[in-house]
């Protein structure tokens, strides 16, 4: 039986495959749909309840707000998506997925989504805390990481 750090070192090594595997079947989704990898990204920020303010969804998707408003103009275009009103403040706007394809996304995400649940289930409290706890760690390194990348621009040099 493996050890602790024989354990970790094969979790460590497992990481990129799955989540290589994993952009592979988004960027399958998104192709299935008709639409972009960033498209489906911003859907599933939508879907999650992450966000619904134009500026916040541009900011966690790397995006300035004048490339985001074409995007979201070809998400309302694909029927992804759709600005209206804020509710609470009618001067704003919020951005809303539209029903018919989150119908069609979860059934393309129906079999992963199901596999999910099942292996989900088999944990018990400990290790479903200890999931969370990494995946949100995971998530605020990985943001962090990214901004920390040096500017494209300052790494090129012209001799």
């Amino acid at each position: 039986m493996p050890d602790q750090r024989e354990l970790a070192t094969a979790a460590a090594l497992a990481l990129p495959r799955f989540v290589g595997s994993t952009a592979l079947f988004h960027a399958a989704v998104a192709e299935r749909m008709g639409v972009t990898p960033t498209e489906l990204h911003c859907l599933h920020l939508l879907h999650g309840g992450v966000s619904d303010s134009p500026s916040e969804l541009a900011r966690l998707l790397g995006m300035s707000t004048g490339a985001f408003t074409r995007l979201l103009d070809r998400m309302a275009r694909h029927r992804l998506a759709e600005r209206a009103p804020d509710p609470a403040d009618r001067r704003r706007l919020v951005v809303r997925p539209l029903p018919d394809r989150m119908a069609e996304l979860a059934e393309l995400y129906a079999p992963m989504a199901r596999f999910v649940g099942e292996r989900l289930a088999r944990f018990d409290r400990r290790q479903l805390t200890a999931l969370l706890e990494f995946l949100t760690d995971g998530t605020a390194a990985a943001e962090r990481s990214t901004a920390d990348l040096p500017d494209v621009t300052q790494v090129i040099t012209v001799d």
